[in-house]
């Protein structure tokens, strides 16, 4: 569904992205994981089109980026941001709505079928209930769910979303997970930028590692989240455990030395 090559980026002379080659395809969920400064919000800008690279090319449906207007692209692809503060109140179902702007003119006002197709994105994810609860009163884990909605009710197949866990406590962090893994299983695609690798483990089928603004490793999570990729990603040793449930987790090594 998206593919990018030979993507170059800089800003004021600094590299920033350096020839990346990435290929998403229908029902991925892909993990960019990377220390800091690696690249990863900037790829994710590039492939979103609100950066243009250097040299390269991003294709998405097998169709040049660069052709798509924002309307249709909108209906193609969804960003998904970590959070959104919002200066004047607006209810959840308000927020929801904003997704069918793609499907409007200038003159033309939210329909009927508009309020459905958001009532039903919002029973998709469980918080039909908040439908009337103003936006900005909600937790942080209700206002993602709110965001993804949105995402859903622009009826776009592939989610792009930065750090989609950022500030989220634990339980609506694993809640967040579930929802990414649930859609990916009813034909949604996603690429999420983490610094969790343990996430990777938890639901993506395919993880990419990025540093300096290069992919050095990208594969299955269990090939690629190696103890050896760890310390070369983050300056950290750990080792890489199977859990009784049959998937990996990451352990620091100075845990196992706890006594």
């Amino acid at each position: 569904m998206i593919k990018t090559e030979n993507i170059n980026f800089s800003y004021s002379n600094k590299e920033i992205l350096k020839n990346i080659n990435l290929e998403i395809k229908e029902g991925d969920i892909i993990s960019l994981l990377g220390p800091n400064g690696s690249g990863k919000s900037t790829l994710i800008k590039v492939i979103l089109g609100l950066l243009k690279p250097n040299s390269g090319e991003v294709f998405l449906d097998g169709k040049n980026l660069k052709t798509y207007k924002q309307k249709e692209l909108a209906k193609t692809i969804a960003y998904v941001p970590q959070s959104s503060y919002l200066p004047f109140s607006y209810t959840v179902l308000d927020i929801v709505i904003m997704g069918r702007i793609a499907y409007q003119t200038i003159f033309s006002k939210y329909t009927n079928n508009d309020k459905n197709i958001a009532e039903k994105c919002l029973e998709i994810l469980g918080i039909l209930d908040l439908k009337d609860k103003m936006y900005n009163e909600l937790s942080g884990g209700q206002k993602q769910l709110v965001l993804i909605a949105r995402a859903l009710a622009q009826e776009a197949k592939v989610f792009v979303m930065d750090e989609p866990v950022s500030g989220l406590d634990y339980g609506n962090q694993l809640r967040l997970l579930e929802t990414i893994r649930n859609l990916s299983n009813q034909g949604y695609t996603f690429l999420k930028s983490t610094h969790y690798p343990d996430h990777a483990f938890l639901v993506s089928n395919k993880v990419v590692l990025i540093k300096n603004g290069i992919i050095f490793d990208s594969g299955s999570p269990d090939s690629t989240v190696t103890e050896e990729n760890i310390q070369k990603l983050y300056g950290v040793c750990v080792n890489i455990d199977k859990t009784s449930y049959g998937h990996n987790i990451c352990i620091p090594k100075f845990a196992k030395e706890t006594k």
